[in-house]
């Protein structure tokens, strides 16, 4: 038979101490855990905020200094949803960046080139639109001012550029390059800034120095020798050996002494017959400017004017008077009014009379002659000096 457990105040005492050696903390064991839990979540909001500098500081190399609102309202809408979305993607990039913990692993690598590529796209849009901008200004007043040359190489870039000066951007690519779409204004192919080729300007400077060749050759009163022809040649060649100044040459009239008129600017053979006809025209030039003074008592005037300019001769006389008796006032003009100050007139052959024209300079007082077919410029103290000079000018 089992020993029965002891009674009485002493039995009682030792098993309320039996109990108590067995009791376990409870609420020791909560604190506990309330306590890591704690410390996890103080470590994350670290850990966020810390991830949060990170990206901060990423978008932070983010450069936008666009002024949107310069642009057109049709621009506008479409550079800053470009910029929306670039600056999207590299957000994207940066948050990626700022979770991994290794900055020299391929993965971090990665999105850091993702992010140099939206920086980059940045810089190359700012640049473009910026450039845009200067073109427009510079285009339209070089459009304005006539500086372009006519020539059919020229087409494409004068119809681009008339496209992007009146007419929207189109897109702008990955690059950040803008782009205009097929059949956008007057162009038929699709194009880009980066891509664009401005036009090329009238060949003046090469018209002037032909000019200036053929002057001086006009004035030689000895026939050129051999030597004077292989540099005449030489300096040809030189100045006809780019394609664009060649074909402004051809196309733009700069040179009216010479006639391009059958020449075909993108004939394989234009250089070959723009060089001989120059050189050509320029032997043949050779004394054709040399002028022999003569006095009005070498003129016979008593055979008559020639019908035709009569009336011009008479007018001629009639301004002379004027204008060598009237003062001149400050900023060299004349200090009454003229009638017919400016007049210009046509006394060249029948057939050509605008070949040959004359008028007088109300600031300088002297008659100014110009051969067309020739190029020759000449300045006459008096309508007598001039006729002197060219005595079947007016008279038979």
């Amino acid at each position: 038979m089992a020993k029965q457990q002891g009674s009485g105040v002493v039995a009682a005492a030792r098993r309320v101490s039996d109990t108590q050696g067995k009791f376990q903390d409870v609420g020791g064991q909560f604190m506990t855990g309330y306590n890591k839990s704690l410390e996890t979540k103080k470590k994350k909001e670290a850990e966020n905020k810390e991830t949060q500098a990170r990206v901060n500081n990423l978008m932070g190399q983010f450069k936008n200094d666009i002024d949107v609102l310069k642009f057109k309202p049709e621009d506008q809408t479409l550079v800053k949803n470009t910029i929306t979305q670039w600056r999207n993607g590299y957000a994207e990039a940066a948050n990626a960046a700022s979770k991994i913990q290794d900055k020299s692993s391929a993965a971090y690598q990665e999105q850091v080139d993702i992010m140099n590529g939206y920086k980059n796209r940045m810089v190359n849009l700012k640049g473009n639109l910026d450039n845009l901008a200067a073109f427009k200004g510079e285009y339209k007043n070089n459009i304005d001012a006539g500086h372009y040359s006519n020539a059919g190489a020229n087409s494409m870039s004068l119809a681009q550029g008339e496209t992007m000066v009146t007419n929207p951007i189109g897109s702008i690519n990955d690059s950040g390059d803008l782009v205009w779409g097929p059949g956008t204004g007057s162009v038929r192919e699709g194009f880009s800034f980066q891509d664009y080729q401005m036009p090329f300007e009238k060949a003046t400077g090469l018209a002037t120095a032909l000019g200036d060749i053929a002057g001086d050759i006009r004035k030689q009163t000895t026939p050129l020798d051999d030597l004077q022809k292989r540099e005449i040649e030489e300096k040809v060649d030189s100045l006809i050996s780019n394609p664009k100044a060649l074909a402004s040459l051809i196309s733009d009239s700069d040179l009216p002494a010479f006639d391009f008129s059958n020449i075909d600017p993108d004939d394989p053979n234009a250089k070959e017959e723009v060089r001989n006809l120059l050189i050509s025209s320029i032997y043949k030039l050779q004394g054709s400017g040399v002028v022999k003074p003569k006095t009005p008592a070498t003129v016979d005037k008593s055979v008559g004017i020639r019908p035709e300019f009569e009336m011009s001769y008479n007018q001629m006389l009639d301004l002379e008077d004027k204008i060598l008796n009237s003062p001149i006032g400050p900023g060299g003009r004349l200090d009454i009014s003229v009638a017919n100050a400016n007049k210009v007139w046509s006394v060249g052959p029948k057939d050509k009379p605008s070949q040959i024209r004359v008028k007088i300079d109300p600031k300088t007082k002297k008659w100014v002659y110009f051969d067309a077919s020739s190029n020759v410029r000449a300045e006459y103290n008096s309508i007598e000096d001039l006729t002197s000079a060219y005595p079947t000018l007016f008279f038979k």
